[in-house]
């Protein structure tokens, strides 16, 4: 019967380093090139500039200052430091529209079984930002799709309520967030 050959390792050259070794010495000469930049960097103070040549000795001051005025170039005209002084900006404390009033709900004193319409709406994401608003006020209310004229419409109901106290409650409720309602009897 024949042995299974072992395979051996890799041959190495005995003259040459491990990778890592050289992963490392990479890694030091990388971090004392940032180490010698970041020390140069901070014998300099911020904001100064290096200046290659030496600089010049002042000049006298002459005995009476004089204005010095900026010669205007060719064709270059700003008119706008003249303009802004004068110019008046009527500044508005509220950029809103006016939002219109919704009509109170009209009580309900018969008991039943009622729902609240909180909108219709053509897209589905409207119908969910209308849904999560409900969410926020602590409302549960579903999504129903349906058609009206032809055309698909989302419409968004309240859960089914029977005492007429919380219907008041919650159609006061979301007529006071500015939600329009649409109060439906289902049964008795």
């Amino acid at each position: 019967m024949a042995k299974p050959k072992r395979r051996k390792a890799g041959k190495r050259n005995p003259d040459s380093f491990p990778g890592w070794v050289y992963m490392f010495m990479g890694l030091a000469i990388g971090l004392a090139v940032a180490a010698g930049i970041y020390v140069s960097d901070r014998r300099q103070p911020p904001g100064t500039l290096i200046q290659s040549a030496p600089p010049a000795a002042p000049e006298p001051a002459p005995s009476t200052p004089e204005p010095e005025a900026p010669e205007p170039q060719a064709g270059i005209s700003f008119d706008f430091y003249d303009m802004l002084p004068n110019l008046d900006v009527e500044v508005f404390e509220d950029s809103r529209p006016p939002t219109r009033a919704t009509p109170p709900p009209a009580r309900v004193e018969t008991p039943g079984i009622y729902i609240l319409q909180a909108g219709s709406f053509s897209q589905l994401g409207d119908a969910d930002r209308r849904k999560a608003e409900l969410g926020l006020l602590g409302v549960h209310s579903e999504i129903k799709k349906g058609n009206a004229n032809g055309r698909t419409v989302y419409r968004v109901y309240t859960d089914p309520m029977e005492s007429p106290d919380e219907v008041n409650r919650v159609s006061g409720q979301l007529t006071g967030a500015g939600i329009e309602i649409l109060l439906k009897r289902v049964s008795d």
